[in-house]
Parts: structure tokens; C-alpha cells; sequence
């Protein structure tokens, strides 16, 4: 290196530390950055590490290298493990934004870079701030996204967009009658689509149509994660046979941005143009815009030419930002309607179950959702229910008859089960089986269970009054409480919800074995648990088919007080 004090290169750091603007000016010796006192620029913040980074002079120039820091090293908001700058180079250490000032010691004690933000440090890139733009579509998505009968069934959108374009200017450039064409094209590809993926194809073949784009993609962005999902992708020749490959340097930034960017000769860009992506895809000329919806980024439209002739514009980078903006209204949209068809689809499959209260509290808690229905550990009551001699009284009765009467029965049993907050698990023939304790957790799930026993005696017999003349229906019910895998359970291609473990074969074989018609018999966990609410008679010891050991039932004979436990109404 020149070696004159006149022509000797020099790097200067400007940055704002403890609100004051400062100047550190970097000699031949190599400095450490970080917040140790040994360092040689000290920055003293809790995101910066000890030794963060070095800076050196080399044969290259001025290279910064990363310290395995905490937080990592960024320039130009790539995170770089060793990097030479270039002059106006911006680089973030932790949350502190320094700005890199290269070039001969005369040149640079004369006068300051100045660096905006906002715009690329290369003369040949160029950024659109898009909140202008999403001002004009933000009244018109709100109005796409609110909830009607069919989101795509009205020309309110399509109005409004065009509505706010005539009120609110647009920046420059944008004004022309091609803009206002192209956005209310969009429009109407919103109102035509009916699922997200079509909408992105429309959007994307409207790039085409009013680009001299070469390949372009759209892509889906999930922040939490970082996946990036290809959704929708063309070339000129049409959908290509293999992926599309892009450039993640321009992406990037677009995502972190939040602002669309051109790059108009990547030959003569300073920013992109040394990316090894760029030069292995031969790209000459690119655009990507964010889908950004409320600040939030639901992913980006990339386009590019590897062609020299006709570079893209910003008027053109315009265009690609409305179409991006109005992808990200679909994005929105298509999330709302995959909201509204989950709760639709557990709202179904609950109502087979639960009681609509019970469906209402699930569906209101966010936190509950799909997870109640996931198969997991849970302490419930089970119960059993068979009519007893209804089988031989079938067989003298036509098959509507057996099924009138059935249906009247099971009727007013679910009915006890829901008063009590139960679910439905099955009917088995002339019997049924359900549970307290799910998919709500319920603290007193065996009282719920033997007052729903008790109700649904009391409906059967007010049945058996209301059928004169006819012989009487009668119903032995089990009851057993404990712990069970409780959830979907089955195959991929059909689950039920249940419980399955020891709780419920005892619960089954208390019915079956050892309860007489007429009669509710409970296991001894049961008993504990309702004993100060219920009073029932011991049993003798029984030894249930598939127990090694006997078992103590308990045969329930009432209440204690009118006022205790759950509602009893019918």
C-alpha cells in the first residue's frame, strides 16, 4: 500500500454510542471491537460481546472478521463471518449501526460520507419505501378481509382500491394511467380467485404481462420459523421443469427491509453484483418486493433478466410492489379462510361429542383449539349405559318401531350427559358409553358422571310412564373414574375420539357383571370422590373378567340435599 501520507487509505467509523455522535478513526495496527476495556474501540452494550469483532488492513483492504460474537456481525444487514468493506458500508455489531468511511486520508478529512438509511449504499440499486403504496390498499384489504357469506363475492374491494388511488396521491412516477390498470387487474384477480395458490399464479402472470420480466417467483415467508415456500414460479417459456434458483442476497434484503428493491445493472452494482449467487445465475438486472401486510412480511415477489437489454425501472418496481401489496391482501385472506374452515371442522367434529356449551368454551379458547383433541394422559369418569331385555322385546317389534324407540331413549340420555358437560363416546347397539373430564378438564368429573347416571334413570322412567301399556324399558349403568389416555386414536385414515386404559374396562364390566337393571353400581375411586354428595350401598368384593383382583362396587342409592352438586335440569 502507498505508503505517503497524503495517499494513505484510512477507515473511519461513524456511530452514535450513549447519544453522542462519534469518530473513531482506525490506524495500521489491527483493532479489537467489543465492550472488554482491553478492546480498542470500546462499545459498552449489553449486545455486544466481550471481543466482537477485528478490524484489519490487509492486501484486499479493510477487513472485518467476526469473534464468534453473541449476536454476530452484520454488513449491510448479512451476517458475514469475514468481510471486506467498502466505503459507506453499513455494519451492525449487536444493536450498534456503525458506518464505514474508506478512502484516501485527504479525501476523508475533508468531507463525511453521508449514508441514508433508507437507500442502498450502490449507486445502481434502488429501494421503494412501501408504506406510501399500502396506504392506498389498506382501506380496501380491511374490506376484503372482513368477514361476509363469500370473501370474493362482492365489487367493494375493487371499488375501494379505486376509490383511494383517485383521493391519495401516489409517488412519483406511479400516477400513470398503466399503474391504475394494473391495480385494478389485481383487484379483480382477488375477487376471481378462490383459493390462495390461484390467486399467486394470477398475480404472477399479471408480472408478465406488464414486465419484461425473464423468470420471476413468488414466495411465502414464515417469520418464526425463517422457512421460505415457493408457491408460484415462471420463466418465459412458461412453468418451468425444476426450480427456479434465486438470489438470497436480494431476498434478504427485501424480508429485512421491509422495502422492495431494484437492482438495475448488477455489472455496475457494488452491493450485489460480487454476490456469488448473482454471478453463477449470470443475472443482469433484478427486482423483489415484500408482501408486506401491517408492517408484518408474509413473504416476496423476486423477478430478474439474465438478459442485458432492457433493465428494469423504478416505474416497473412500482408496479411489482402494488401487485406484491395486493399478494399480501390474498396472503391474509387465505389465512382468515384457513382459520374459518379449522374452527368449522372442530366445531363439527365436537358437536358429534360435546354439548354446545362445551363446543362454544373449546372454540373461544385459542389455547385449546385442535390441541384438546390430541391423544394425552387425563384423569376422567367413565360410564356405561345398556338396556336391559331390550333385545328380546326387538324381536317382536317392526324395525321402524325399534328404531323410534331407541332414538327416543338415546335422546334423553345425551341429553343428561350434556347437561352434565359429558361427552358422547359412543352408541353400542342398545348402550352407549360416555365420559366426564374431557376434552375440558373438569375437577369434579365423578360427581358429573354419577348425576348424569342419576338423570338418566329418572328421563327413562318418566319415558317408561309417558308409554302406557307397554312393557318398561329398564338400563343398568357402571361408573368408574381414574386415569386414561384420553384423545384421537385409530388410523390415519379414520380416528375417534376416546379414552381407552383399566379405568374403562371396569367402568364396562361394572355394568355388565355386576349392576342389575334399574341400578347405577360405581367403582371405589368414584365412590371416594362423591361420597359427600351421593350416598350409595357396599357391595360385596367381585372379580371382574380380565382383573387379577377383586374389586369393591358401590351401588348408588341417592343424593345428599337437594342443593349439592351440579345443575340437575333437564
Amino acid at each position: 500500500m502507498a505508503t505517503d501520507q497524503g495517499d494513505r487509505t484510512v477507515c473511519r467509523l461513524r456511530f452514535q454510542h450513549e447519544g453522542r455522535d462519534r469518530v473513531f478513526t482506525v490506524s495500521d495496527r489491527p483493532i479489537v471491537i467489543g465492550r472488554s476495556p482491553e478492546c480498542d474501540l470500546l462499545l459498552a452494550h449489553e449486545s455486544i460481546s466481550r471481543q466482537h469483532a477485528r478490524l484489519a488492513f490487509d492486501d484486499e483492504g479493510w477487513t472485518l472478521t467476526d469473534l464468534d460474537s453473541k449476536n454476530g456481525s452484520r454488513v449491510n444487514t448479512f451476517h458475514v463471518k469475514e468481510q471486506v468493506l467498502r466505503n459507506g458500508d453499513r455494519i451492525d455489531l449487536g444493536s450498534i449501526r456503525i458506518f464505514a468511511e474508506i478512502g484516501p486520508e485527504s479525501a476523508t478529512s475533508r468531507a463525511r460520507v453521508i449514508f441514508d438509511e433508507k437507500k442502498a449504499p450502490a449507486m445502481h440499486t434502488e429501494v421503494l419505501d412501501l408504506q406510501g403504496l399500502d396506504h392506498l390498499l389498506q382501506a380496501a384489504g380491511d374490506r376484503a378481509a372482513a368477514p361476509r357469506p363469500s370473501p370474493f363475492s362482492d365489487n367493494d374491494v375493487l371499488a375501494g382500491i379505486d376509490d383511494d388511488l383517485m383521493r391519495t396521491p401516489v409517488p412519483e412516477a406511479g400516477t400513470s394511467p398503466e399503474l391504475l390498470r394494473l391495480v385494478s387487474e389485481s383487484a379483480e384477480s382477488l375477487l376471481a380467485c378462490t383459493t390462495l395458490a390461484e390467486t399467486l399464479e394470477r398475480i404472477l402472470s399479471l408480472v408478465f404481462a406488464n414486465v419484461p420480466v425473464e423468470r420471476g417467483v413468488i414466495c411465502l415467508y414464515d417469520d418464526e420459523s425463517g422457512v421460505v415456500e415457493p408457491m408460484a414460479m415462471r420463466n418465459r417459456e412458461g412453468v418451468p421443469d425444476v426450480p427456479i434458483e434465486i438470489s438470497t442476497n436480494i431476498t434478504g434484503v427485501a424480508i429485512e427491509e421491509k422495502q422492495a428493491v431494484l437492482i438495475k445493472d448488477t455489472a455496475m452494482d457494488e452491493r450485489f453484483g460480487a454476490a456469488e449467487s448473482v454471478i453463477m445465475m449470470d443475472i443482469h438486472s433484478a427486482m423483489c418486493a415484500p408482501l408486506l401486510r401491517d408492517d408484518k412480511v408474509s413473504g416476496y415477489i423476486y423477478v430478474d433478466r439474465q438478459s442485458s437489454a432492457h433493465p428494469f425501472d423504478m416505474p416497473q418496481l412500482q408496479a411489482l410492489s402494488i401487485l406484491a401489496l395486493l399478494a399480501a391482501v390474498a396472503v391474509e385472506q387465505a389465512g382468515l379462510r384457513d382459520d374459518v374452515r379449522r374452527e368449522q371442522e372442530l366445531r363439527v367434529r365436537l358437536a358429534r361429542y360435546s354439548s354446545p356449551a362445551v363446543v362454544e368454551r373449546i372454540i373461544a379458547d385459542p389455547e385449546v383449539g385442535m390441541g384438546s383433541m390430541v391423544a394425552d394422559e387425563g384423569d376422567v369418569s367413565v360410564l356405561f349405559a345398556d338396556l336391559t331385555g331390550f333385545t328380546t322385546m326387538a324381536e317382536r317389534l317392526p324395525p321402524s318401531e325399534v328404531v323410534l324407540i331407541l332414538n327416543q331413549v338415546f335422546e334423553r340420555l345425551t341429553r343428561a350427559v350434556f347437561a352434565l358437560d359429558g361427552t358422547l363416546d359412543k352408541f353400542r347397539g342398545d348402550g352407549m358409553m360416555a365420559f366426564f373430564g374431557a376434552p375440558l378438564p373438569m375437577a369434579d368429573h365423578a360427581e358429573r358422571a354419577v348425576e348424569a347416571a342419576l338423570q338418566m334413570q329418572e328421563a327413562l322412567a318418566r319415558l317408561n310412564e309417558a308409554r302406557e301399556g307397554v312393557r318398561p324399558i329398564k338400563m343398568r349403568i357402571g361408573v368408574n373414574s381414574g386415569p386414561v389416555v384420553v384423545g384421537d386414536i385409530g388410523s390415519p385414515a379414520r380416528k375417534d375420539y376416546t379414552v381407552i386404559g383399566d379405568v374403562v374396562n371396569v367402568a364396562s364390566r361394572l355394568e355388565s357383571s355386576v349392576a342389575q337393571p334399574g341400578q347405577i353400581v360405581i367403582g371405589e375411586p368414584t365412590w371416594h370422590a362423591v361420597r359427600h354428595a351421593y350416598t350409595a350401598d357396599a357391595l360385596d368384593e367381585a372379580r371382574l373378567k380380565g382383573k387379577r383382583e377383586s374389586v369393591r362396587p358401590y351401588r348408588v342409592t341417592g343424593r345428599i340435599g337437594a342443593d349439592l352438586g351440579p345443575t340437575r335440569a333437564l
